[in-house]
């Protein structure tokens, strides 16, 4: 079966150029404005898009952006007579995968096309070869907690029916709402997400529901993007009544009915809603509308924030340090640091988890990540953590310990290792300053000073 490619061009002449050169190898669907290529869209899934910048009823531009809202996976190629670097940027900011300008080369146009579409290729035989995919922090690991919410993740995924997930900022929700969907019988359709916390009620209407455009290019709202898929929204504690009741009636129903064109639009979706908190509380207030809330309160799970899933943290931090995006060579961490970040109750979750290692394989640039590379928020939080008198003393001995050798190699950097002068300077003899740099195991970062210092073929006299 051939590649089936979308060419969207109001020139017929464009269009026919096209067919002429690619009919052999591609399967062709043709569009000739925005409103032709979302109806295509929504039709059929394909695996390119041609896209002119200039369309009749708006810019190819903002119809690239709301393509991508629909499918982030789909790849775009833009097409266009503008020979200047700006719009080739705009694209790119629009997250094309390239473009082309005209009169295209035709041996260029085929070249670029291959290429695009291997490099999907690939990603899709990595995928389906289990190469490089890894779940989601959220569902790694063996505890109690972990295991309790695969279970759950797959009763829900077995349902059609509305789940709300409760979780602290974090926790992993999102990754939970697309396992979810993933592993439910909609894993082919879109998984589309939409925060409700947007401050301006009509924004969030439009943003939701649409708006057909007068004319213009339409904004293709959340509801129709995530029609035969799942719909998660998020904050689900901060949508307003009357966006309620519109989304209840056309849950209820099935449709949506958009009053400028007089059509009534079919709707097959699956609904996922989060908070941060207990909705018994805010239902009781009357934030929630009764037959909105009863809906979505169908399937109901949390999922647990970190401090109560203590025993995959070791497994997380060895995930995190062999996929560090710094690429430092740190091969492996001293089992004092496993036991302290244990103990951590992570109030970040797991982005501060993913953010402090990271930071501390940047910062150690060893080996061995050692108890000297712990962030100092880390050691402070710890502090005003810690259960036990005795864990306050273990952590601010680390605290202290941390903050002066941090000190003191900020005093040698700035007398680009000179002892004598770096010692004046924090009120110490010499030979206190040369044992202090022993106690901190700062002698590697000092040489590391000195052999800066002699790189730029200066002495201390130079200074």
């Amino acid at each position: 079966m051939n590649p089936s490619l979308l060419i969207v061009d109001d020139e017929e002449s464009v269009r026919e150029s096209f067919r002429l050169v690619l009919q052999d190898d591609y399967d062709l669907t043709f569009a000739e404005d925005a409103k032709t290529t979302l109806r295509a869209l929504k039709a059929q899934t394909f695996n390119l898009c041609l896209l002119d910048i200039m369309l009749p009823d708006g810019s190819g531009l903002d119809l690239l952006r709301q393509m991508k809202r629909r499918d982030e996976s789909i790849d775009v190629i833009m097409v266009t007579a503008l020979q200047g670097i700006e719009t080739g940027l705009d694209a790119m900011v629009g997250k094309a995968q390239d473009y082309v300008t005209k009169p295209f080369q035709i041996n260029e146009l085929r070249r670029l096309i291959k290429k695009t579409l291997a490099k999907r290729a690939s990603k899709r035989e990595n995928l389906l070869a289990g190469i490089n995919e890894s779940k989601p922090l959220c569902l790694m690991g063996n505890s109690a907690a972990v295991r309790d919410l695969r279970k759950k993740i797959e009763a829900a995924a077995a349902s059609e029916s509305p789940v709300c997930l409760r979780g602290e900022k974090g926790s992993g929700v999102e990754d939970i709402a697309r396992e979810i969907h993933l592993k439910s019988r909609r894993s082919k359709g879109p998984f589309v997400t939409f925060n409700c916390s947007n401050p301006s009620e009509r924004q969030l209407e439009k943003e939701l529901f649409g708006e057909e455009g007068d004319g213009k290019l339409p904004q293709v709202g959340k509801l129709e993007f995530a029609d035969q898929g799942t719909l998660f929204l998020k904050q689900i504690d901060r949508m307003p009544l009357p966006i309620q009741d519109k989304l209840m009636g056309i849950f209820s129903k099935k449709m949506m009915f958009l009053p400028e064109s007089g059509i009534h639009m079919p709707l097959n979706i699956r609904l996922i809603v989060s908070s941060e908190m207990d909705l018994t509380t805010k239902f009781a207030r009357r934030f929630f509308i009764k037959n909105f809330y009863q809906f979505f309160m169908d399937i109901t799970f949390s999922v647990p924030p970190l401090r109560e899933r203590k025993k995959d943290i070791p497994l997380l931090i060895k995930h995190v340090l062999e996929t560090a995006k710094t690429k430092m060579p740190v091969k492996k961490t001293q089992n004092k640091v496993i036991q302290l970040l244990t103990r951590y109750a992570w109030p970040g979750n797991l982005p501060e988890l993913e953010n402090s290692v990271e930071a501390m394989v940047f910062f150690s640039k060893k080996d061995t990540v050692t108890m000297d590379d712990i962030p100092l928020d880390i050691l402070i939080k710890q502090m005003d953590m810690a259960e036990t008198r005795q864990a306050v003393k273990i952590s601010s001995k680390q605290l202290r310990r941390q903050f002066e050798r941090i000190y003191i190699q900020k005093v040698l950097e700035r007398h680009h290792g000179h002892q004598s002068r770096t010692a004046k300077d924090l009120g110490l003899h010499r030979n206190t300053l040369v044992g202090k740099m022993k106690e901190l195991n700062l002698e590697e970062d000092y040489r590391k000073i000195v052999r800066k210092r002699r790189e730029r073929g200066k002495g201390f006299r130079d200074f």
